[in-house]
């Protein structure tokens, strides 16, 4: 094989990648598993897992109701805590996610860091902020091939409304970015908003989970502070139609089919605030429209950690981007 014709495979291998790691995969968590054996038992404590959370320092040691009794049932207390995340006063959180693609031989990381809030706006109107900052470290054929960008929703509860931004002037060090100077600036309605982009963190955790679709893999209550959760999925099927097509919203993807997904779960004890969620997951799926290749499969493994703060708290947000 010539050097120009090995050069030309390798720059279609990375458009490949390319397309693999631009699908807006923003949420919701690592190519390597969480450490936790298949047939581990509810119970059984893994001493490679770090429970030193300090649930002194991140606002989530608020004392429950009186009236409340925390559940001591493992998906009972997820649940509950999901409750609170999903239908509480609000909370701040950041959110850090990592996205590995493999094409034809070909792996392209990319990153997405970021924030997202829940509360109210100035006007007392229910509301939630997402910031996400794409970027990448990318070299060899997908160098300078993958996304780097800020991504914004803002989603007006009240109104029914989303404003949608996106720029290429922001710092994803500094997570700041230049609204005045984005691309697309439009503000939706949220049924529209959601109906493009399938995922809106600050809606909720989009997987259900309940006795019939998750086994325990690990309940780990050492901690005098947290309790340490983590469940698998194993009915697939139990998936949203919105999570699965999410990570084939931008049309350059089809056929996502899971293989793995797992999620940790770390909650304070004293009042069943979930402090941190981790998740893992593999699928596979199809690349469409690739140049000169036409279709092509492509195995995913998504890594994504959201540690909140400020649980249940009646959080005043800015009245936009």
């Amino acid at each position: 094989m010539s050097f120009k014709k090995l050069r030309y495979n390798l720059l279609v291998i990375g458009l490949v990648a390319l397309i693999c790691c631009y699908i807006g995969m923003n949420f919701l968590f690592a190519p390597a598993p969480l450490g936790i054996n298949d047939g581990a038992s509810q119970g059984e404590e893994d001493d490679d897992i770090i429970i030193d959370d300090n649930i002194e320092e991140d606002g989530n040691n608020e004392e429950p109701p009186a009236d409340v009794e925390i559940p001591t049932d493992a998906i009972e207390l997820i649940q509950y805590g999901l409750d609170i995340i999903n239908s509480g006063n609000g909370y701040t959180s950041t959110i850090s996610t990592t996205i590995n693609n493999e094409a034809v031989g070909v792996t392209a990381i990319q990153c997405v860091d970021g924030k997202v809030s829940k509360g109210v706006n100035s006007k007392g109107e229910k509301v939630s902020v997402e910031e996400n900052y794409y970027h990448s470290n990318a070299s060899g054929p997908a160098a300078g091939m993958v996304a780097n960008f800020f991504k914004g929703f803002y989603v007006n509860e009240t109104a029914g409304t989303t404003q949608v931004a996106f720029t290429n002037d922001y710092d994803a060090l500094a997570q700041t970015y230049n609204i005045a100077n984005a691309y697309r600036n439009e503000t939706v309605a949220t049924a529209d908003a959601l109906s493009e982009f399938k995922i809106l963190q600050g809606q909720g955790f989009p997987i259900k989970i309940t006795k019939r679709n998750v086994n325990i893999t690990q309940d780990n209550t050492r901690n005098k502070n947290v309790r340490i959760i983590t469940v698998k999925v194993t009915d697939f099927s139990s998936l949203s139609d919105n999570f699965i097509d999410f990570f084939a919203s931008t049309g350059q993807m089809k056929d996502i089919n899971y293989s793995y997904l797992e999620i940790k779960f770390t909650i304070n004890k004293n009042n069943g605030y979930i402090t941190k969620i981790q998740r893992n997951e593999t699928f596979t799926a199809t690349a469409v429209n690739v140049p000169v290749l036409g279709s092509v499969g492509v195995t995913s493994n998504v890594s994504v950690t959201q540690s909140f703060q400020n649980m249940n708290k009646q959080i005043v947000l800015a009245d936009s981007l």
